[in-house]
């Protein structure tokens, strides 16, 4: 019984690595290749709410607004708390949008957008909106721009610090035409994805319906996928976001063929703030609304929050994540000490039965298969055993199993915490999120293993003893590719785990009574 159910609980861990390492959201770009840019979500103005309202495409006299178009186009830059956005009144779009803090692989400063892509807040459509140029001014601290061709087709877009951090205040209204084809807000996030980042590299539409994160990748999309009452929407790769998250619900957020994510309003207009930034868990908390769902931190993410937080607070001490992540795993191996030491007897007790278990098994080894009833008394048998010996049959397993969501919300915090991006550890290792260049520590990753899997009681049939020596290779393999930051946390956990073997092994010659 233990020994299937310490294989499942090691089978159940290596299919989660298998499928995030194979099955993951994996990168479009070949190594080499320059990053995909990423165009910005689209808004589109909504239907009538109401039967006496005209339709989007219907100028009324009211409507039909002067032309308003300007003779030279120009830029003006609006600042945020830790970003800075480019407008451009040639088409009315945010031509960059730089994160201040943060570098892409070059080292240069990170544009989120960058310029000459199809930025935020163009039109959806291709129409004279998206090449005309647009009149520029300022209003009660709002960069305010306007187009119009006084035929009843006119945009207004207000942008403004929004005082949140990574965020900008946008509103956009529209007449004729315009309103009917859209507005793009975000359909990719071009200089942020980098290369390298094994099976956790992600990048696609994000929206939240009924606080639940949905992820979809506009390519697999057939057609245009729609979502209604959204509470935002934009798009994500591994560490950072570029999302509207609109004043009301969205009535339509649309995904599919064409520019990307289409954010559909209520009242002819969309308004809200324009997230760009990276996912900073304390960051995306202050913003409400889930935004902190597209870490993907998975089914124990509580956990993850809670080794964040206390691997930030390790590092505001030692100044160096990778150190951060040695303290935090011994911290963690210190605390699970009683329940290794209790698995590691528990299985040196069994191992000490296996003599008297076999010697039971061959005495109706022949009968047990054919007579039900005999196999029945053989493993009464053997529970009467297991009694007068004092052993639990599944007191090695579940310690294990009890540590298995405490690593695996560690795995995952390793695997997808944006404080380990670009952070250097010592020697060969400069950037923690990405893999080890030398594949040195996976190396010593697998070595580890091999030694761990030999201290360790050695209960079980040869043909599983065997099957459990090929473990330290298959996560070898795997983790060629993974962050050297996460590779660094399972070495670590190896080498303390060898050593609490082997202080549980001393313990038990110390004292053979306990």
């Amino acid at each position: 019984m233990e020994k299937r159910a310490l294989l499942a609980a090691l089978l159940s861990a290596v299919v989660l690595v298998v499928w995030y390492a194979m099955f993951g959201p994996a990168e479009k770009r070949r190594s080499g290749e320059e990053p995909t840019q990423v165009n910005a979500v689209e808004t589109a103005t909504p239907q009538p709410v109401a039967a006496d309202e005209k339709t989007p495409t219907e100028a009324t006299p009211a409507e039909v607004t002067p032309a308003t178009q300007a003779a030279e186009a120009q830029t003006v830059e609006v600042h945020g708390a830790g970003i800075r956005a480019l407008v451009d009144t040639r088409g009315g779009v945010l031509r960059s949008i730089v994160l201040e803090g943060y570098d892409d692989a070059k080292g240069a400063p990170l544009e989120l957008v960058r310029e000459g892509s199809v930025a935020p807040l163009t039109m959806a459509a291709t129409g004279p909106w998206n090449e005309g140029i647009y009149t520029l001014e300022g209003a009660d601290g709002k960069t305010v721009i306007r187009w119009s061709d006084g035929q009843g087709n006119w945009v207004e877009k207000r942008l403004s610090a929004s005082g949140g951090k990574y965020g900008l205040n946008v509103e956009v209204r529209g007449g004729g035409r315009p309103v009917a084809d859209g507005v793009v807000v975000a359909s990719a996030i071009g200089g942020a994805v980098e290369q390298q980042k094994g099976g956790f590299a992600r990048s696609g539409a994000v929206v939240a319906i009924g606080g639940k994160v949905k992820r979809i990748d506009p390519a697999k999309v057939k057609g245009v996928d729609t979502i209604g009452g959204a509470e935002f929407a934009g798009m994500e790769d591994q560490y950072f976001l570029l999302v509207l998250l609109p004043d009301r619900p969205l009535t339509e957020a649309r995904i599919g063929a064409g520019p990307g994510v289409v954010a559909v309003g209520s009242g002819g207009e969309v308004a809200g703030t324009l997230y760009c930034g990276p996912k900073e868990h304390a960051t995306l908390v202050g913003y409400g609304r889930g935004l902190e769902g597209t870490i993907s931190f998975g089914l124990f993410g509580f956990l993850s929050v809670i080794f964040l937080a206390a691997m930030r607070w390790i590092y505001s001490a030692v100044g160096n994540w990778g150190v951060a992540i040695v303290v935090l795993t011994a911290a963690i191996r210190l605390l699970l000490f009683p329940l290794t030491h209790k698995s590691t007897v528990a299985m040196r007790k069994m191992q000490a039965l296996q003599p008297k278990m076999k010697a039971i098994q061959e005495r109706y080894k022949e009968k047990a298969k054919r007579d039900p009833q005999v196999r029945q008394r053989m493993n009464q048998e053997v529970m009467q055993l297991y009694k007068q010996e004092g052993v639990n049959p599944m007191g090695g397993c579940l310690p294990t199993l009890v540590q298995l969501p405490i690593l695996w919300g560690l795995y995952t915090m390793f695997a997808y915490a944006i404080e380990l991006r670009h952070a250097p550890f010592m020697l060969w290792i400069h950037d923690l999120s990405a893999k080890d260049p030398t594949y040195i520590t996976p190396i010593l990753m697998t070595v580890s293993m091999v030694v761990q899997q030999k201290m360790a009681p050695q209960a079980g049939d040869p043909s599983q003893r065997r099957m459990f020596m090929l473990l330290p290779f298959v996560f070898g393999f795997m983790f060629m590719n993974f962050p050297s930051g996460l590779v660094l946390y399972w070495l670590v956990n190896n080498l303390l785990t060898i050593g609490q073997q082997a202080a549980t092994e001393r313990l038990l010659r110390t004292r053979p009574a306990a």
